[in-house]
């Protein structure tokens, strides 16, 4: 069973709806952008919550167990089985009687360093998907990790998560190079382990993922440190957090 599948019953308590997160979503996902695409989207639920405020909310994640508990939770929102790779596969299986312009999307978001699974090169290609789904001059949020500020050092740990439940959630970066980076987590119930993964991770640097974005035509709008809207400063923890317009 893989990490996902069994972080699906727990990713709530650790990793709770955020006001905070779906402001500062919202500050770029105004009334008009009807279809919204939540790429990575875990347990659904800032899908979720689009979809209750009556957008057409679409959210892909490639772990069946969080797809499973997105599709009970928020019946509202639409949900697939799907690799952020192949998004370009919605544009035939999301809508099958919607013109050729409904089957953009008038805005996408990427959060949580999900993006950081994919290699340098894979994220390219997921960028060219991205630009494909979108609609011209789209709203298009991307969140990783300040990978500038992990990547001056071999290794990182996050401060420890403590829910009310009693749970532990404890998160390391290992083995830190600008190639890739070991992800440990280890998720306890006192001292007993529910469990226990690492996997790879794939950094990108700030002024490269803006290059990357800039050789496709896309706008930069703004650049947070946080999703409180604090500026993003590469010498300091924190989130590093892309607005473009497709």
């Amino acid at each position: 069973m893989s990490f996902y599948a069994e972080f699906a019953d727990h990713y709530e308590a650790i990793f709770p709806f955020s006001d905070t997160v779906y402001a500062l979503l919202r500050r770029y996902i105004l009334p008009e952008h009807r279809r919204c695409l939540d790429i990575g989207c875990g347990t659904g639920h800032y899908c979720g919550r689009l979809a209750a405020d009556g957008f057409d909310a679409v959210g892909i994640d490639l772990d069946t167990a969080m797809i499973a508990h997105a599709r009970q939770h928020y019946p509202q929102a639409a949900f697939h089985v799907l690799n952020m790779l192949d998004i370009a596969a919605l544009a035939s299986t999301d809508r099958t009687d919607a013109t050729e312009g409904e089957m953009e999307f008038d805005t996408a978001f990427c959060i949580g360093n999900t993006a950081a699974h994919l290699t340098q090169l894979q994220f390219a290609q997921f960028l060219d998907s991205v630009q494909r789904v979108l609609k011209p001059g789209a709203p298009w949020i991307l969140q990783v990790m300040n990978w500038d500020y992990v990547l001056e050092r071999e290794t990182f740990a996050f401060p420890l998560i403590e829910t009310s439940q009693g749970l532990t959630f404890h998160r390391e970066y290992r083995a830190v190079s600008e190639a890739q980076v070991t992800f440990h987590t280890r998720l306890q119930s006192g001292a007993n382990i529910i469990f226990e993964d690492e996997v790879l991770l794939y950094p990108l640097r700030s002024a490269d993922i803006a290059h990357l974005h800039q050789r496709r035509g896309f706008t930069s709008r703004a650049h947070f440190g946080s999703y409180a809207g604090a500026p993003f400063d590469p010498a300091e923890f924190s989130a590093n957090i892309f607005v473009f317009a497709a």
